[in-house]
């Protein structure tokens, strides 16, 4: 098996949806997976060729198999790594899911990005959730339509990712939904 050293395992997946609670119950009701955990309506600025904008999203997460599905329904049009699949359906796509990301998450983003430019990736996008922390988005011609991203390793994020797998490894199907609104 392939190992990578720089990128480490795959830690989610991750989706834009049209709809985050249509795309929830289509997990839970037709995939059986849950419980969903998450956010609604969380402000960030996203990065794209230098220019940052508003953004403002959705965010649900669930787990698998101990793997992390993220599902992003971002809820106003500005300018953002996820723009393409939303522009794509005001043109009269009727996708309601799409996979836009497999994250990964690194001790040093920046060796992270040498790493991906060196196979051949450039940098897409970020989405900056707080002054400090950085999501980078890096794709090729050859992932057109989807990218990888980087998240800076976090010590609180991976015990709560190993609370949240183990709970769902047992889910009964009560409580499906547990979002915050912001």
């Amino acid at each position: 098996m392939f190992g990578d050293n720089i990128l480490g395992p795959v830690k989610q997946w991750g989706y834009l949806v049209r709809d985050l609670d249509e795309a929830m119950d289509c997990w839970i009701n037709q995939l059986g997976i849950g419980p969903w955990w998450g956010y609604r309506n969380v402000p960030a600025v996203a990065v794209v060729d230098g220019q940052q904008s508003d953004i403002v999203m959705s965010v649900g997460l669930a787990y698998h198999q101990g793997m992390q599905i993220e599902l992003i329904h971002q809820t106003n049009t500005a300018n953002s790594p996820y723009q393409y699949f939303y522009q794509r359906i005001n043109a009269g796509s009727n996708e309601a899911q799409v996979l836009q990301q497999v994250a990964y998450m690194v001790p040093d983003v920046n060796a992270a990005i040498n790493e991906c430019e060196s196979r051949g990736m450039k940098e897409v996008g970020r989405i900056l959730p707080s002054p400090d922390a950085a999501y980078v988005y890096m794709s090729s011609p050859a992932m057109a339509g989807m990218a990888i991203e980087l998240m800076p390793f976090d010590q609180g994020f991976l015990d709560e990712y190993q609370r949240c797998a183990a709970e769902a490894a047992q889910w009964d199907g009560s409580d499906p939904y547990r979002l915050i609104s912001f």
